[in-house]
């Protein structure tokens, strides 16, 4: 499942370059192996990485491998939206993050991937058209900072107190409605006087 984190944007929506325009098929990119993309490699689906900088969680470390940064965005006309449509073309888009100034001429993103293997295929945009501007991609030194997930046992309390109002406000409407209600009750009306 994909999530947008928070972003602002106008649109037009921003046509990048096809593929095919520029002169590479995504099936022939998606064959590239690993090891033709950096001859170093020796292991076939091995992906370079850069090396990971100061002190990071080891759980993160297979998210930061799986996110490229974005910059360059123009502020006012690209959104989570658009990034997510255009690099679904690469991979499996798990997060779209919006970051830097809305207020600056250009903002920056990170876009994480389901799976490593789309990060070399997302690199290969650097330098592409997205609008007015020339996307600058990079590997990204951090995770996406995402929406803490809810335990079950909070979930389960949240869940309660909705049922709760639930049953308070079937009460009230019970209440509002039994027969008899209406009998008890005057109902005065300016024009018709009470009944």
């Amino acid at each position: 499942m994909t999530s947008l984190m928070p972003g602002a944007g106008l649109l037009p929506i921003p046509t990048p370059t096809p593929l095919t325009t520029l002169g590479v098929s995504l099936g022939t990119l998606g064959a590239i192996p690993a090891a033709a993309l950096d001859p170093n490699i020796t292991a076939l689906g091995e992906i370079p990485q850069p090396p990971i900088m100061g002190n990071v969680d080891p759980s993160k470390i297979d998210e930061i491998r799986r996110t490229v940064y974005v910059g360059n965005l123009n502020s006012q006309t690209t959104t989570a939206d658009q990034l997510l449509e255009f690099f679904k073309q690469v991979g499996e888009v798990k997060f779209v993050r919006m970051a830097g100034d809305e207020t600056q001429p250009t903002r920056f993103a990170f876009v994480e991937f389901a799976d490593q293997n789309s990060v070399p295929r997302a690199l290969a945009f650097n330098g592409v058209m997205f609008g007015d501007r020339p996307l600058k991609i990079n590997h990204s030194n951090n995770a996406i900072v995402k929406p803490p997930e809810m335990t079950p046992q909070a979930a389960a309390k949240e869940l309660e107190e909705v049922m709760k109002r639930v049953r308070e406000a079937q009460s009230f409407i019970s209440a509002a409605i039994e027969p008899g209600w209406l009998h008890s009750t005057s109902i005065c009306n300016d024009f018709l006087g009470c009944f």
